[in-house]
């Protein structure tokens, strides 16, 4: 398949782990063939720097040359035959990357898990984005939660191709008609009932959805389970995720639908020890 993205950036707003994240941004640009960036944000009030990232004679302010130095010598490191842009800025994470960044859906974003900032970005952006929690070179098992909209198709598509050599699993965590209806029922102060028809209704439903899943699962030669259980969906694809051990769950974002928000992507992104990829 064409590859999505034009553009790699690489997010830093510490110096830990700066070589391992940006070796996979290196990785990645090589890969898909993109323009690699690397930006450095130091967010005054949340992190500190090591003394030597410092100008001693301007009141502790941040030395962007010596952070230009590190990340350089860092890149030469790993790769010595090429050339990349590096940005250093102090504060305003969000706006430095929209700057640099003028095409959010050619763009992804590789960058280490910041509590702080990392809902933020994206909340308010719509980047790909690779977060990075645990810091794994490489990921035998994936999961890509699904549910059953249009971007399944997509997101399987883009999940094989950029993780090649790692094995993608589907779930889909089917919840009932009676269900949306007490997520509407919440905001209308509306009592949903249930009655023969609905009952009948959600079977018909969760037929029509498990022949859509089982189709995914044989188009695209992947594993899949089709799941129902009984707690809330964030905590279902929490506990799903942790006794399968996977190692990253890639995640597609339609803020039109409930199971696809930001809102359940950052509630997984805060609980669970693994890398996300969210594309959009």
């Amino acid at each position: 398949m064409k590859h999505p993205f034009k553009k790699t950036i690489v997010l830093l707003n510490t110096t830990d782990n700066i070589k391992n994240t940006l070796k996979k941004g290196i990785e990645f640009s090589k890969q898909h063939n993109t323009i690699l960036e690397v930006l450095f944000v130091h967010e005054e009030p949340l992190f500190e720097l090591p003394d030597i990232f410092r100008l001693k004679r301007e009141n502790n302010s941040l030395d962007k040359e010596s952070i230009k130095k590190e990340i350089t010598s860092q890149l030469l490191e790993l790769s010595s035959n090429e050339k990349y842009a590096i940005f250093v800025y102090v504060d305003d994470t969000l706006h430095r990357l929209q700057t640099i960044a003028k095409e959010p859906k050619e763009t992804v974003v590789i960058t280490p898990y910041q509590k702080e900032i990392t809902p933020t970005l994206i909340e308010e952006t719509s980047y790909a984005f690779w977060v990075l929690k645990e810091q794994k070179d490489s990921y035998n098992k994936i999961l890509l939660p699904t549910d059953l909209k249009e971007p399944t198709m997509k997101a399987i598509n883009y999940a094989l191709h950029i993780f090649d050599k790692s094995k993608l699993f589907l779930v889909h965590d089917h919840r009932y008609l009676i269900d949306s209806l007490m997520v509407q029922a919440d905001y209308l102060n509306v009592a949903p009932l249930t009655s023969p028809i609905t009952i009948e209704l959600n079977e018909e439903i969760k037929e029509a959805h498990k022949k859509e899943f089982d189709n995914y699962l044989k188009e695209f030669s992947i594993e899949g389970e089709f799941i129902e259980a009984d707690a809330e969906v964030d905590e279902d694809l929490i506990a799903y995720t942790k006794e399968n051990k996977f190692d990253l769950l890639f995640m597609y974002r339609s803020d039109e639908e409930l199971f696809s928000s930001s809102v359940l992507i950052l509630r997984l992104m805060e609980e669970l020890e693994v890398d996300f990829f969210v594309c959009f």
